[in-house]
């Protein structure tokens, strides 16, 4: 798609109903779990690098949040892209601008949560240091996640 690009977002306090119902639907559709709007609004996301969002300028197609969970550690609270949209960098690319962003603000580490049958995500994390520190059974409404912790950094290495 033409014109989609990683942006910076305000508070979730600030967006629509719609909006927020948008992105409630692709977190569903791209990872299983459901969250209700307040809720949503509540999550204690940093922003200063936890709030992005892949747009065209009028319908988010990803999203990237995370919080700060110490004054060098950062823990990704949630992460999806568009599955029409998935395979083509755009997870790479948002990876990019937030560990930028969380890297300036004196973040060195970062844990997430991910299923274990993600297979392009639990690759894109491990090129780029995290590793499984955890299994978490039943995670993801039936399914297993991984708990993955590492080095923060922008780019993918040839691990």
């Amino acid at each position: 798609m033409d014109g989609l690009r990683w942006i910076p977002t305000s508070s979730l306090k600030n967006w629509s109903e719609s909006r927020l119902e948008n992105i409630r639907q692709l977190i569903i559709q791209t990872t299983g779990e459901s969250y209700q709007k307040p809720r949503l609004r509540k999550l204690p996301l940093d922003e200063k690098f936890g709030l992005w969002i892949l747009s065209d300028g009028l319908t988010d197609h990803g999203l990237l949040w995370a919080m700060k969970m110490s004054e060098k550690h950062a823990r990704v609270l949630a992460f999806s892209v568009a599955e029409n949209l998935q395979g083509n960098g755009y997870g790479s690319k948002g990876w990019s601008h937030f560990a930028r962003a969380a890297q300036s603000s004196g973040i060195r580490t970062v844990q997430l949560e991910v299923r274990q049958d993600n297979f392009g995500a639990v690759q894109m994390y491990h090129r780029r240091g995290l590793r499984p520190k955890g299994c978490l059974r039943g995670f993801y409404r039936g399914y297993d996640g991984w708990l993955m912790l590492g080095p923060l950094h922008a780019n993918a290495s040839s691990q």
